[in-house]
């Protein structure tokens, strides 16, 4: 139920505006005003006041941002039409919120080019948009209208045997055409056919994308640029087909064997199975309740016959693998991989007789409270969950890998922020280990304040880092408790747009550049420099960076110096690409000695070869291409890494999630990995060989023997991957900015010392130092990743490994990669070793790409998920392609899941939120404020956020866009419409109805068009009609009612 508010670069949706306070100082104003509370007492507040002009246009905001109560100002101006025209840059001025007139506050900066301009034609269409700032007033980003031209764009298309087709090209002036050029010159050219779907982008001249629909405008094939040259459509392309229902039942990703779904009637995915699983005989199943809840995944050997809909029901014993679930027959062998309980159902299981929690008042109805996760050891991990009353996780015990008991308990603040969280575990010798986070907010801006750490394995330890924010709110200072002043300060430094320019430690400081500094300038956001002086050596020394007309790191040209004109080259990197973005030449030097000088092959986006024109450099620890292994790679048929002899890897083996298992090296040497079902790693042993043993390339060898393992090391990852322990000895409490290590105090105690990381802007680990301030590791990276290997460059290489974008580096075996979770980078020749689950967001580059090829500015894109108030993740996709819930998530966040999870649209606008860019929030409340007024709003969306960065931008086709969607759903309002008779939720359970409101919302914090149009329209002074604004998600809301009628009805 929903109501367009008039509104230009902010729309909020609601059937009732948000509710106005009385402000007597600023009555000859219109104005919005919000007030959040901090606490139950008021005492704190943040108050946001939007501002209109006399037409209803928001001009002026205020938003209280800085740790001192400053408020940060925001300022709109428009054109004689009535359309945005100016748009600036936050400022603070004071810590009031009252109104400031536009002048005075488009006269506070010092910059008089503060701000981003937008032009229109004469269709209102913008055609040019402005970067604030002096250096890029004179460099817009432009957008040119038009149509397709004869023999321009291909028509390719769909045989009624599922090829595909190419049936010449689109006639002259068939498509619409749309061309971005960036401030730098870099065009993107869209071209949409009458139904409005994009036919192709082409981007850098020449990369086309092509979208091939089938008569039912259904996306059936993705043809991305390399298609256009090697014509290998296995190799290179994506295919969808689909069921009588429309719902993907076939998919084949570039390089990879298709996958199969298979759903029941009630929509609900039940089977699936990849190219591996097809030739190992397996499926995975899922088994629902009537509740639709996820209660048992697994894995079996056979596919009943039957779509019917099967409801599992529970029962305190027996059941599929003793989990207490009834099951469908004809399963054939099962598996199990996860178990789910709620409401507190798991008590009478077996599983959780040792995790027995204090019994609550607190109702825990449609929350989860309970779920078995088998690791791929065959260990049995258990956690049950109690929740308070705002459905915060607040007592937790859990069986993690080997038996350890972990306990915790968790207590949270008015705005549900973590205050305190006390975690127990046990380590196999002495007592438990305990800890202890306390966390404080500022009371002006609810920011963190302060962050203490206590560790404690017989003797506590305890850390306190505080935080510090500039006026606008920007994280301005950390400060690490070291005993003397060195390196006690990270300070943080913005330019005007808010983008970082500098890092400074004691002994640690970055430069980055834009528009300015010593290399060539880039008006687009990419970086043009970098320099940085560290401990190891006095000079300062960096980067300049190329990219070509694509956006893709082309160069990283090594330099000292303030000029970056001395020692040049010593550590230069440069690379060339296919057209999928696939490194096809690299050359890489190390203190100025070439060091690799390759050239790459590929099927498809898969290397076949590489050719290394450079000699082994086998200096210790170096990293570089190792030539006198030889070139070659294998994949399975879920487009995984194999084999690569360039690194001695003879076999690598996964389990059935795609996690590897088992990396068997030539040398005889092997690691072993445990994950669990939720793709969590647990444990990695590394055995190593005795000499003399080998191992054939490419083939799956036999285990070693005892008699032939040299040394076994092994590290067990507890606690999410917070704490380390090796060989059963703790080894390192990690958290944000450094851990905490131990050491042997005695048979049955460790002590503790804190470390602290000295990060650059990607998150790179340069400096570690100590508790004192002393330096103890520095490390300095290639572009791509590759840490320098000579003592120049690097000190102390093996002191601890995380290293690039804070990741854990494993050199063990000569592996030499960097583990993100889902995937391993390999920082030699700068990819994945897996395709990117995600890689049909990015479809016009390849699933192997690392950071769409600008490691500069990018950091591994794990695709954006749908989060709590907190920031959680509260949903997302799986490995299997299933839509799942955190265990972290509230009582009302499972409803809204629930209620989605019901009918075919409700989760398919779920996936859509997921697969979003854009980070929507949920929150809940009882009522709207505007309630009171007689209006009704059940739920509202809010495309923007509060602050000095909105989110609202426009992209390369001059579209809006938003980085920033919140849903507010008003629980108490939506319960009491389940009894009015003039209620559409008249009738319905109170999850079915806020799966109708949660997919309606889903449009607006979504759906890409409807979002350009609601802003584009405010903007161009003419917004959307209610009815107009309220169309499509009123069509998408009534398919889910229309759908769960059906259900009701048994049809």
């Amino acid at each position: 139920m929903n109501t367009n508010i008039r509104d230009k670069a902010i729309i909020t949706f609601a059937s009732a505006m948000v509710s106005l306070s009385v402000f007597s100082q600023s009555t000859d104003q219109n104005y919005l005003m919000e007030t959040t509370m901090l606490d139950a007492n008021s005492a704190n507040v943040i108050r946001s006041v939007q501002y209109y002009n006399g037409l209803g246009y928001p001009t002026v905001s205020a938003v209280t941002t800085g740790d001192n109560g400053f408020t940060s100002y925001s300022l709109v101006t428009y054109d004689g039409l009535g359309r945005e025209a100016c748009k600036y840059v936050p400022v603070s001025k004071d810590n009031s919120i009252l109104y400031k007139a536009p002048g005075t506050i488009a006269n506070s900066y010092s910059d008089n080019t503060s701000y981003s301009k937008t032009l229109y034609d004469a269709l209102d269409r913008p055609i040019s948009v402005t970067t604030p700032g002096a250096a890029f007033a004179n460099r817009p980003s432009t957008i040119a209208y038009a149509a397709n031209a004869a023999n321009e764009v291909i028509c390719y298309g769909v045989s009624s045997s599922n090829s595909l087709t190419q049936n010449g090209y689109y006639p002259a002036n068939s498509l619409t055409k749309e061309t971005t050029t960036d401030p730098d010159g870099k065009k993107t050219e869209t071209f949409k056919d009458l139904l409005g779907n994009t036919v192709m982008q082409r981007t850098g001249g020449s990369l086309c994308t092509y979208y091939v629909y089938d008569n039912l405008n259904l996306l059936r094939f993705v043809l991305p640029p390399k298609y256009q040259t090697d014509k290998n459509l296995a190799a290179t392309c994506y295919e969808y087909r689909y069921d009588y229902r429309g719902r993907v039942n076939y998919k084949q990703l570039p390089g990879a064997g298709y996958v199969e779904y298979w759903y029941d009637n009630a929509d609900r995915m039940i089977f699936m199975r990849d190219a591996e699983m097809r030739s190992a005989g397996k499926y995975h199943f899922y088994i629902y309740d009537k509740f639709n809840h996820l209660v048992v995944q697994g894995l079996c050997s056979s596919l009943p016959s039957s779509t019917a809909v099967f409801d599992a029901t529970l029962a305190a014993s027996g059941g599929l693998l003793s989990t207490g679930y009834s099951y469908p027959s004809g399963l054939g062998t099962v598996e199990l991989e996860i178990a789910n309980y709620y409401d507190g159902s798991q008590s009478g299981n077996s599983r959780f007789s040792s995790l027995t929690l204090t019994a609550t008042s607190v109702s825990q109805r449609g929350l989860q409270t309970g779920v078995v996760t088998i690791a791929t050891n065959g260990d049995q991990l258990v956690q049950a969950m109690q929740y308070d009353i705002k459905g915060n996780v607040v007592n937790s015990k859990a069986k993690d890998i080997g038996g350890r008991i972990v306990s915790n308990t968790s207590s949270y603040s008015y705005t549900n922020q973590l205050t305190q969280s006390t975690t127990t575990i046990g380590v196999g010798y002495g007592g438990n280990l305990t800890v202890t986070e306390t966390v404080n907010y500022n009371p002006h801006n609810n920011q963190k304040a302060s962050d203490a750490i206590t560790v404690n394995h017989g003797t506590a330890k305890s850390a306190t880092i505080n935080f510090t924010h500039d006026n606008l709110g920007r994280l301005s200072n950390v400060a690490r408790p070291t005993s003397s002043s060195t390196n006690r300060d990270v300070s943080y430094t913005y330019d005007l747009r808010s983008w970082t320019t500098n890092i400074s430690t004691s002994t640690f400081t970055e430069e980055l550049f834009y528009a300015d500094g010593p290399g060539t300038a880039y008006y687009n956001g990419n970086i043009s420099s970098i320099r940085w002086k560290d401990n190891s050596q006095s000079a300062k020394r960096g980067y300049k960076f190329s990219y070509d007309t694509a956006n893709r790191l082309t160069s990283g040209a090594y330099g000292e110096g303030d000029a970056l004109g001395s020692n040049t080259g010593r550590y230069s990197e440069s690379m060339s690409y296919d057209a999928n973005g696939n490194i096809t030449s690299l050359t890489r030097y190390g203190k100025g000695t070439l060091m690799d000088n390759l050239t790459i092959s590929y099927t498809g986006n898969q290397p076949t070869s590489v050719s290394e024109s450079a000699s082994d450099n086998n200096t210790s620890g170096s990293f570089e291409y190792k030539k006198a292994n030889g070139s070659g790679y294998k994949f399975n048929t879920n487009g995984s890494l194999i084999a690569d002899k360039s690194r001695g890897i003879a076999y690598i083996t996964y389990d059935y999630n795609n996690n590897p298992k088992q990396i068997y090296f030539t040398n005889g040497s092997v690691t072993k990995y445990v994950y669990s079902a939720s793709g969590q790693k647990l444990r990695a042993v590394h055995y190593t060989a005795k000499p003399n043993i080998t191992r054939t390339w490419g083939v799956k060898p036999a285990e070693l023997t005892m008699a032939q393992i040299l040394l076994a090391d092994s590290t067990d990852y507890l606690l999410g991957g917070s704490l380390t322990m090796k060989n059963g000895k703790i080894d390192k409490f990690l958290f944000g900015g450094g851990y905490a290590q131990a050491s042997v105090a005695s048979s049955t105690t460790d002590n503790f010392a804190f470390y602290f990381y000295n990060q650059d802007h990607l998150g790179n680990i340069r400096e570690v130092v100590n508790a004192s301030g002393s330096v103890q590791q520095v490390t300095n990276y290639y572009p791509f990743g590759a840490p320098y290997a000579d003592a120049a460059g690097s000190t102390n290489p093996d002191f601890q490994p995380y290293k690039y974008n804070g990741k854990e580096l494993d050199k063990m075996h000569g592996l030499n990669t960097y583990d993100y979770g889902a995937r391993q980078h390999d920082p030699i020749l700068a990819r994945w070793d897996r395709i990117d689950p995600l890689c049909e967001k990015y479809y016009s580059v390849s699933p192997y790409v690392y950071c769409g090829d600008n490691p500069i500015k990018n950091v591994d894109p794990d695709g954006r998920k749908v989060v709590n108030s907190k920031g959680a993740n509260i949903f997302y996709v799986n490995a299997s392609n299933k839509l799942c819930i955190s265990s972290q998530a509230s009582k009302n966040e499972r409803m809204v899941y629930q209620g989605m999870m019901l009918t075919p649209t409700g989760q398919k606008m779920l996936r859509q939120m997921i697969k979003s860019s854009i980070l929507i929030k949920m929150q809940f409340k009882d009522k709207c404020a505007d309630d009171k007024k007689g209006a009704i709003t059940y739920a509202d969306t809010q495309q923007y956020k509060k602050g000095k960065d909105n989110g609202i931008t426009k992209d390369k086709n001059g579209k809006f866009r938003t980085k920033y969607s919140t849903i507010t759903f008003y629980m108490k309002t939506i319960e009491e419409s389940l009894g009015w008779n003039s209620s559409q939720n008249y009738g319905l359970t109170l999850i079915e109805a806020i799966g109708a409101e949660a997919t309606h919302e889903s449009v607006h914090a979504s759906d890409k068009e409807e979002i350009d149009k609601d802003i584009a329209s405010a903007n161009n002074g003419k917004p959307r009609s209610k009815q107009e604004a309220e169309k499509k998600p009123r069509e998408i809301e009534q398919q889910y009612r229309d759908e769960l009628k059906n259900i009701n009805d048994g049809n």
